[in-house]
């Protein structure tokens, strides 16, 4: 039986290993090979490959952000292509997801290939992948938001994000480069972003302390909080305390 191979890799080198590795298999096709997750998303759902070696970081959206983005019926066989990542490895084991470790060596991939082979016939591929991301999400902090709108979904870094302002339903993440709507509650984000980094300065609002420039003293144990591009929030007393905490450590 021909397997069907997509690789997914952002690096052009990586992509030439495994394609060469994987060219030199009786049975194994591949299909197609794609640079980013976006492209991952659209060579899955057009080529419908059995087998898709995907690499867990990449720019964009990563590895976890395609299968989260894969409904049930459109998900396939997965191998993970990774460098070392303690949080990934032991999920991985966890559910029983194979991996490549970068650089590739024939005989793992082999016997990856038929371990692929082996647990899709067994069934609940899409359960164990989605469990393996439900995994990693809750074992490290948000890295990312995904950005789903009409035309596209993206990736924006938690890195780049000034501040979560709630606008209703939505969440707005404010950037450098503008405004981004996430539909989450603002208490669910918050359950997942890194503590020491995001903190909430009023019930709307929580700021990233690596973009607060100044802090002003307001009225009542208030602060006007001084962002990067120079907006400004308030930083209602409840809060303060926290907030100055977190800036002096």
């Amino acid at each position: 039986m021909t397997v069907r191979v997509l690789i997914v890799d952002d690096e052009p080198i990586a992509r030439r290993r495994l394609k060469g590795l994987l060219q030199a298999e009786p049975s194994v096709e591949i299909v197609g090979e794609s640079e980013d997750g976006e492209s991952a998303l659209a060579g899955i759902r057009r080529l419908r490959p059995d087998l898709v070696f995907l690499d867990v970081q990449m720019p964009g959206l990563d590895g976890f952000d395609v299968i989260e983005l894969l409904p049930d019926a459109e998900c396939p066989a997965v191998i993970f292509v990774t460098a070392y990542d303690q949080y990934a490895l032991r999920a991985f084991d966890v559910h029983a997801v194979d991996y490549l470790l970068k650089p590739f060596e024939r005989g793992r991939l082999r016997s990856s290939l038929a371990r692929a082979a082996a647990l899709a016939g067994s069934g609940g591929t899409p359960a164990r992948l989605h469990a393996l991301v439900d995994t990693v999400r809750a074992d490290r902090p948000l890295q990312r938001f995904l950005v789903k709108t009409p035309k596209r979904v993206y990736a924006v870094r938690a890195d780049d994000v000034e501040s979560l302002e709630s606008a209703g339903h939505y969440v707005e993440l404010r950037t450098a480069t503008g405004t981004h709507l996430v539909r989450d509650a603002m208490a669910a984000i918050e359950q997942r972003l890194d503590r020491e980094r995001f903190v909430r300065i009023h019930r709307s609002a929580i700021v990233n302390i690596d973009k607060v420039k100044e802090l002003r003293p307001a009225f009542h144990g208030e602060f006007e909080v001084v962002l990067s591009s120079d907006r400004r929030l308030r930083c209602s007393r409840t809060y303060a305390t926290e907030l100055t905490r977190v800036m002096e450590s």
